[in-house]
């Protein structure tokens, strides 16, 4: 079965610059429960530095603290994640990857669909 024929779940693409709590803004107001962390120009075309769900924002919430969504996505856990999928792979194959990343889920890009994440 092809990436693109199975259930990926939403994600919201910033930038690494990009504050925290926006993100987490973000990621609210499309619902989705994930947010892709890039670097580069254009989020799609830069380096993914991870993606982050909703308990690694947990901590930027403070009013009193300053982190960028780059700071956070460069975590242990985050950064795992940073495994970009073709939508044109195969289901066991991006499984079989992300297991030996270590990575519970993993960036399925968008190709004529909206891109998603993929989680084991």
């Amino acid at each position: 079965m092809k990436l693109r024929e199975t259930f990926l779940q939403a994600v919201v693409l910033v930038q690494a610059e990009d504050d925290a709590r926006e993100a987490w803004l973000a990621m609210n107001r499309k619902n989705a429960p994930w947010v892709a962390v890039f670097e580069g120009v254009r989020p799609e075309g830069g380096r993914l530095v991870g993606l982050l769900d909703g308990r690694d924002l947990e901590g930027a919430l403070a009013p009193e603290v300053f982190v960028t969504a780059g700071d956070l996505a460069a975590g242990e856990r985050p950064s795992r994640r940073a495994i970009r999928l073709s939508p044109d792979g195969e289901l066991e194959e991006a499984l079989a990857q992300l297991g030996l990343a270590g990575a519970d889920a993993g960036f399925v890009e968008g190709r004529g669909r909206p891109p998603g994440v993929l989680v084991r």
